[in-house]
Order: C-alpha cells, then sequence, then structure tokens
C-alpha cells in the first residue's frame, strides 16, 4: 500500500474544500440573488400595471357614474346640469345632447368653438349610436382644441337624445410622472386599440405623431402573438435592453406596457457581480496560505484535543498533559472542564428552580382557585340562608304551609347540590396526580366558565360564549390542566380590564376547527399588550403586575402545560380590541 503524504492531503483537501464550494456557493449565490432581482421587479411592475388598470378603471367607472346621473337627472333639474358636471369633473371636457339627426340640441364645455345646431351626423359615435347601440366608447383621438388624447362616450338619454361625452386622458400623463424608473425615465406606456401610442412616457411628442407600435420587437414577438400576457419579459426598443411586462386593458382593448432599462435596473447586481469576483479571488489566495499553514500545526493539537474531549464525553476527569503541548490547547482544555462543572451545576440549579416554579404557580392558583370558590358559593349559601330564615320566621308567626316548606327545602337542597358539583369541578382541577383522560372539549371549555363566570359578573365583565356545542370535539388532556390554562387568561384578562377601567369591558371565547387540529380563541377588549414586551409574556416571573398582585408565572406555566403536556401550541396576538390568545390542541 502506498503510504500518502497526511501533510499534502490535508492541503489539497483544504484547498478543494474551500475554494470549490466557495465558488459554487458564490455562483449558487449570485444566481439566486439575480432570480430575487428578477423577481422583484415582476411584483414591482406587476403592481405599477394593476395600478394603472385600477386607475383606467376608475376613470371610465366615472364617466359611466356620470352619464347615468345625466339619465337620472336631465332635463328635469332647476340649475344648469351640464355645466355643473363639466366645471365639476375635470377629466370631462364637453358634454352634448344631440337628436336622432345628428344636431346638438344642448351643450357644455370648457373650450373649443361648438354652438347649438351643430351637425355631428357624421361622427362615429353618432353612427354607431344609430346603429342600434346603447353605448359606445370611440377609439382615442387627438382633440382639435387641446391637441390631447381624448375619448368619448356616448349613449341613449331616451328615444330621441344620445349624450356624448368627451373625455380627456389627462390620466395618462400621471402616470408618467407617478411610475418612473430608477434613472428618471418613466415605466408605463398606453398603447390604444388602434395600436397608436396614446401614452408613451417622456416621448410626448411620438402621442402626437400617433407613433404606431406594430414596428417594435415587443409588437411582433409578443403582442401580435398574445405570447406571455402579464408575464415577465425581455425586448429591445430604441436601441436599448428592457424589462418589463405587458396587459390588456379588457374595457377598452387598451394595451398597457411597463417597462425598465435592463442596465439601469440591474446596475447594482453587476457591481456586486464583480465585488464577488474579486473576494473569491482573495479568498482562494487567502485559503491557500493558511492550509499551508495550517497543516503543520493541526495534527498534534488535534490528537491531544480529541484525546482529551473522549475523556470528557466519557465522563472522566481530563489530566492536564505535559511536555511539548501547546498553552492555547491546556487553556482550551481547562476551558472545558471548567464549562462541564458549570453545566452540571446550572443543570441543577435548573431542576431546583423548576421545582419552585412549580410549588409557587401551584399556591398561586390555589390562592386563586379559593377566590373563585368563594365567588362560586357566595350566592348558593345566600339562597340556603334566606330559605332557613325565612323557615323559622314563618314557623315562629305560624305561617308555614306544607307548599312553602317544601319550596325552601327544594331550595336548599338545589343549592347544596350546586356547592358539590363546585366541590367536584375544584377537585380536579388542584389534583397533583393528573389523570389523562378523553374528554369533550366543549363540556370542559363550559364547565371551566362556569367557575370564573360570578367572578367576571362581580366585576361587571361581559363573557361572551360562542363555543359551537352541536360537533363535539374529543381531546385527551391531563385532567385540570386545560381548565387551568383558560382560567389562567382569563385571570389576567379580567385583572387588566379593572384595572384599566374599560368602558363595557369584555372576554370572548370561541372554538374552531383549522387544519385537523382544536383552535380555542380568547380575546379581550384592554387594548393589547405593549409590542416592547409581547414577546416576552410567556417567560417566568415576568409580569406587568406590581409584586403584591402577581408571580408572572401564570401564563408561563399555561405555556409549558399547552406545548409539552398537551401537545399543543400557545401563542398570543394583538387585534383591534385587545389582546387575543391562540391555544392550538390536537384532536382525538
Amino acid at each position: 500500500m502506498k503510504i500518502k503524504s497526511l501533510k499534502n492531503n490535508i492541503i489539497t483537501y483544504l484547498l478543494l474544500f474551500t475554494v470549490i464550494p466557495l465558488c459554487l456557493g458564490s455562483l449558487v449565490i449570485m444566481d439566486n440573488i439575480y432570480k430575487s432581482e428578477k423577481k422583484s421587479i415582476f411584483h414591482k411592475h406587476n403592481q405599477l400595471l394593476n395600478q394603472a388598470k385600477d386607475d383606467l378603471n376608475m376613470m371610465i367607472n366615472d364617466v359611466e357614474k356620470v352619464a347615468v346621473y345625466i339619465q337620472n337627472k336631465y332635463p328635469t333639474t332647476q340649475y344648469n346640469l351640464l355645466s355643473g358636471l363639466v366645471s365639476l369633473k375635470k377629466n370631462i371636457s364637453s358634454i352634448l345632447i344631440l337628436d336622432n339627426d345628428g344636431i346638438l340640441l344642448d351643450l357644455s364645455s370648457s373650450g373649443g368653438n361648438v354652438y347649438k345646431g351643430y351637425d355631428y351626423s357624421n361622427a362615429k359615435y353618432f353612427k354607431e349610436m344609430k346603429s342600434g347601440k346603447l353605448k359606445y366608447w370611440t377609439k382615442v383621438y387627438l382633440a382639435q382644441d387641446s391637441n390631447l388624447p381624448s375619448i368619448a362616450y356616448s349613449f341613449r338619454l331616451d328615444e330621441n337624445k344620445i349624450v356624448v361625452l368627451i373625455v380627456n386622458l389627462t390620466v395618462l400623463d400621471t402616470f408618467s410622472k407617478r411610475f418612473t424608473s430608477n434613472d428618471g425615465s418613466s415605466m408605463v406606456s398606453v398603447v390604444g386599440s388602434d395600436d397608436v401610442y396614446i401614452s408613451y412616457g417622456d416621448h410626448k411628442t411620438s402621442v402626437l405623431q400617433r407613433k404606431t407600435i406594430l414596428r417594435t420587437e415587443l409588437y411582433k414577438n409578443y403582442i401580435e402573438q398574445n405570447k406571455d400576457l402579464n408575464k415577465q419579459i425581455e425586448f429591445v426598443d430604441e436601441n436599448s435592453k428592457y424589462i418589463g411586462l405587458y396587459g390588456i386593458f379588457k374595457r377598452l382593448n387598451w394595451k398597457i406596457i411597463i417597462k425598465e432599462k435592463y442596465d439601469s435596473v440591474f446596475h447594482a447586481y453587476y457591481t456586486n457581480l464583480w465585488f464577488m469576483v474579486f473576494f473569491i479571488l482573495v479568498l482562494i489566495l487567502v485559503a491557500s496560505y493558511f492550509s499551508f499553514k495550517f497543516s503543520k500545526s493541526i495534527l498534534r493539537p488535534l490528537s491531544l484535543l480529541s484525546k482529551k474531549m473522549d475523556a470528557l464525553s466519557s465522563g472522566k476527569d481530563i489530566v492536564t498533559v505535559k511536555g511539548d503541548c501547546y498553552t492555547e490547547l491546556e487553556l482550551l482544555s481547562s476551558n472545558f472542564i471548567l464549562m462541564n462543572g458549570k453545566i452540571k451545576d446550572r443543570e441543577k440549579l435548573n431542576r431546583i428552580k423548576d421545582k419552585q416554579i412549580y410549588n409557587s404557580s401551584k399556591m398561586a392558583r390555589m390562592g386563586e382557585m379559593i377566590g373563585n370558590i368563594a365567588h362560586q358559593w357566595r350566592q348558593p349559601l345566600s339562597v340556603i340562608s334566606t330559605a332557613a330564615s325565612g323557615i323559622l320566621v314563618q314557623k315562629e308567626y305560624g305561617v308555614l304551609t306544607d307548599e312553602k316548606f317544601k319550596f325552601y327545602c327544594d331550595s336548599i337542597v338545589d343549592s347544596t347540590q350546586h356547592l358539590s358539583e363546585t366541590i367536584d369541578t375544584f377537585r380536579n382541577f388542584i389534583k397533583d396526580k393528573k389523570e389523562r383522560k378523553e374528554i369533550i372539549l366543549q363540556d370542559e371549555i363550559n364547565s371551566t366558565l362556569k367557575i370564573l363566570e360570578t367572578s367576571l359578573s362581580n366585576n361587571h365583565i361581559q363573557l361572551f360564549n360562542n363555543i359551537d356545542v352541536s360537533s363535539p370535539l374529543k381531546v385527551t388532556v391531563s385532567m385540570g390542566e386545560l381548565a387551568q390554562v383558560i382560567i389562567n387568561i382569563i385571570q389576567n384578562a379580567k385583572d387588566i380590564l379593572v384595572e384599566k377601567k374599560i368602558v363595557s369591558p369584555t372576554i370572548t371565547i370561541e372554538l374552531k376547527v383549522i387544519d385537523q387540529r382544536a383552535l380555542i380563541t380568547i380575546e379581550d377588549n384592554a387594548g393589547g399588550v405593549p409590542e416592547s414586551i409581547i414577546t416576552k409574556i410567556f417567560d417566568p416571573y415576568f409580569t406587568t403586575k406590581h409584586q403584591s398582585q402577581g408571580t408572572g408565572l401564570g401564563l408561563h406555566m399555561s405555556y409549558r402545560i399547552v406545548n409539552e403536556s398537551l401537545k399543543g401550541e400557545l401563542s398570543i396576538k394583538n387585534t383591534q380590541n385587545g389582546a387575543k390568545f391562540y391555544i392550538f390542541l390536537p384532536l382525538k
């Protein structure tokens, strides 16, 4: 067997496993950056396309609303309806009322020399309406008075009159100003149904000269073939490469083109690409140098360190190696020994803290339970006391009848039964030994809410129970744990509602099924948790209450119960009303 040089192998492998992955990784990174950049550009262009369509839809809808308004109001209004509309709607330059022969009966115009009696019988929009259409949009043309792109919308007012709205397309000029690229050029162009530019970015002369799109590469390769509609494309226009997309505004059959110069968009990418190439070359040189240095110094220290780590992993004490060993290696070994000892001490401390957390939480929970028991028992005890007093008084005065005696006894029996049910509920809640059992989720939630309803009512808090009991949901839980979580969350909500003195305080609880998991949501209207502390809300000992009012353990223990014992998820988000807790539980 041929003996190889370990030093040469180390150098070779170091170079292979540094230079090659570095080059491949850099290529992958740059490719991902390029794809990400193209994706980002597409999203931006697509948003602009949708925005342009929305603006055009808004303009058309506005014109058609004006038409409906004229149909309903003309000529019944007392004021000059047409002039008022032309004055109010800046994009409508003229409104014409024609008879069935195309003669102008009434009008309002912001400019131009148009008079009543003018003959429009040869106008395209009149001929289309005369042919039986109820409404008609013309192709875009340049208005004679303003030399601006305009379009006419005509509709039949009644069987004897036709209304024509002349709309100036100033909205297209706003596209050029609003949507500009990095180099300041406009990104949006609009082509009419006759394939003539009606908005061409910064090239206003092209619009005035009625320049067509038919000879462009974009039209020949894509638009004419209806290819890659609403998809990212690359094309050449006026000796410059562009990237963009185009879409069809179907209501008027206009083409909307979004484009940016390729070099302008990817300028930063090319800069980063050259920087990455230079950086790779530098790293290759550095890697080659350190490969040689590393091969000389790594072998012996690595061997010694490996032996010591083996001993440490086996739980043995590491013995300091004397002789020609490196000082750094000895320091590293000492640090590992110290770290190992600290880890063991920390594990012991964590176990003690966990026990303390559990005991503290248990005591706090029992204190809250005693308070809730007091609230639950107050009313039935009052009923028992009232019934007993009523029996004694009526017996003393000789007015106690059998019916009243039976009524009082039934009240006492019902109240004692309620007290007994309350004791059973709280006994399950505070048991140390938790028995895992399959339960009906709706029953468990409703039973828990009964514990809290008196306390909430005494604080004038309205509880909205939106639990649907028509479709029972089965889950397996440790008895009392889910109740503890719900009580902790509602108790916190109650405290903050009382503390903030919320007008009409409410707590809403709902139950849904999402992705084969039960979702319990509990929401209050206390305004929510400040964003600066919402990520700490489940930390142990974290509380916004005074030290005498809270330990900061309730929500922490709830989080551990849901995530560890119940195998679910507990989270919190702020809503418009306040804080909303989400409890996900796996269904049976």
